[in-house]
């Protein structure tokens, strides 16, 4: 039975975790012959995903990190999601594959991953909070300046040139002021 994954097109910052069911040398050799992202569009049995991001990688590659330390500290991957998840991510072996919300272009799409592929959870990526509300001062309103000025060039600063060129005119003035004096 193959199990069907709805995704949404306003899907952002989701990670897919899958379990790939094969051999690690059938995998590795599969990934001599096939880029990643066709090997990952293979698997996922969708020929029109965007895999450029996904990645493919044996879990002996995170030796001494587990994959649930890989998610929190590489993806932001908040610790109260992967929790629940925590031992069954770190026991997994062989290949994982991840797969990214940016692989359906913002478009709805329902995957059908055959038995080559377990889906072993999805997490989010952390995003900051929104920035703050607007600012409430009557200088921050639009059209709030005074009117008829204009910003002078360089923030109304001499230029440093400027004040070279006056600097020397003032030397020049008080040495001729010295000699004829």
């Amino acid at each position: 039975m193959t199990t069907q994954i709805e995704i949404k097109a306003q899907e952002r910052g989701a990670i897919r975790v899958f379990a790939v069911n094969k051999a690690p040398g059938e995998v590795a050799e599969a990934l001599k012959t096939l880029p990643k992202p066709d090997l990952a569009r293979r698997l996922l049995g969708n020929p029109h995903l965007d895999t450029s991001t996904t990645e493919i990688f044996p879990m002996s590659d995170l030796t001494g990190m587990g994959l649930s330390a890989y998610l929190t500290e590489g993806y932001a991957v908040e610790d109260t999601q992967i929790a629940p998840d925590r031992s069954k991510l770190d026991a997994l072996e062989g290949y994982v594959l991840l797969l990214f919300s940016d692989s359906f272009a913002g478009t709805d799409v329902t995957l059908k991953p055959g038995g080559d592929l377990t889906l072993i959870g999805t997490y989010t990526e952390y995003t900051p909070p929104a920035a703050g509300g607007s600012i409430a001062t009557e200088s921050a309103k639009p059209y709030s300046g005074a009117p008829g000025k204009s910003p002078q060039p360089g923030g109304g600063k001499r230029s440093g040139s400027a004040v070279i060129v006056l600097g020397i005119i003032i030397l020049l003035a008080l040495g001729l002021w010295w000699i004829l004096g």
